[in-house]
């Protein structure tokens, strides 16, 4: 594996906060609002999709699942980087959010990231909720890396927001049409940073990937200067087909429920 494929192995492990994280440039500007017009995923799905890099080389594999429980829903996103060096850790990256099961707010949620360091591979972990301060809708997160002191911070939050680490869930809940635009607040606990989302659904596109071909939305989201693509099944239950980050693409390999 040359040293270029090794650097971008280890994005994987980054790869459910790039979906929309900071960009350089201001945010976009719009009414936000609350985006969610259906919920077309179960308990019990699974969705995996093979992680390239933009030469099309596979660097890792993405598993993502929903868990019904007490009234809520869990969103886990399980990332491997594949194959890692002979010899080597491998990079992984698991990410869990708790949301409300008809709204997709967020409730709690926790990320921990094993990023390989030489021969070794240490833990940085984050753990957040979602409560309320003196009126205010508030993220207090909680950031603990192996090489740094911990970071304990309270983000108020403005209104229509959801968690970064939901999008590739929250997509598919839009009232899909031509032209349809809108703009919400996306709430980073591992950056510790809120910022607001504009996304808009472009034409429909025949869009091939190793689970088939799928009739998709291409929806475009803007967030500061940076310009972000996905695909989205037209059919429910909306998987998103294709995504490319801009870093990333993932691609659709397989779905079960």
């Amino acid at each position: 594996m040359t040293r270029s494929v090794l650097r971008a192995a280890a994005l994987v492990v980054a790869a459910a906060a790039v979906a929309l994280s900071a960009c350089a440039g201001a945010s976009p500007r719009g009414d936000t609002e609350d985006v969610v017009a259906q919920i077309p995923f179960r308990p019990g799905e699974r969705l995996v999709y093979a992680i390239r890099n933009e030469a099309g080389t596979r660097l890792g594999t993405g598993t993502f699942s929903v868990v019904g429980q007490d009234g809520r829903l869990s969103l886990r996103q399980e990332y491997e980087e594949a194959p890692p060096p002979p010899g080597l850790p491998t990079n992984r990256d698991a990410v869990t959010v708790e949301v409300g099961a008809t709204t997709l707010k967020p409730l709690s949620g926790s990320r921990h990231i094993e990023r390989r360091v030489g021969t070794q591979a240490p833990t940085d972990g984050y753990t957040w909720t979602y409560g309320e301060s003196n009126g205010k809708d508030v993220l207090r997160s909680n950031v603990i890396k192996h090489d740094a002191k911990p970071s304990l911070k309270d983000v108020t939050l403005r209104e229509h927001y959801y968690d970064n680490e939901t999008s590739l869930w929250l997509w598919r809940t839009l009232a899909f049409a031509d032209g349809y635009e809108a703009f919400y607040v996306s709430a980073n606990a591992v950056e510790q940073q809120q910022h607001t989302v504009n996304l808009s659904v472009r034409q429909r596109e025949t869009v091939e990937v190793p689970a088939g071909t799928f009739e998709a939305w291409r929806l475009i989201f803007r967030n500061g200067r940076a310009v972000r693509t996905a695909w989205v099944n037209v059919n429910a239950p909306h998987e998103v087909v294709k995504w490319d980050n801009g870093d990333l693409v993932f691609v659709l390999e397989s779905s079960s429920r």
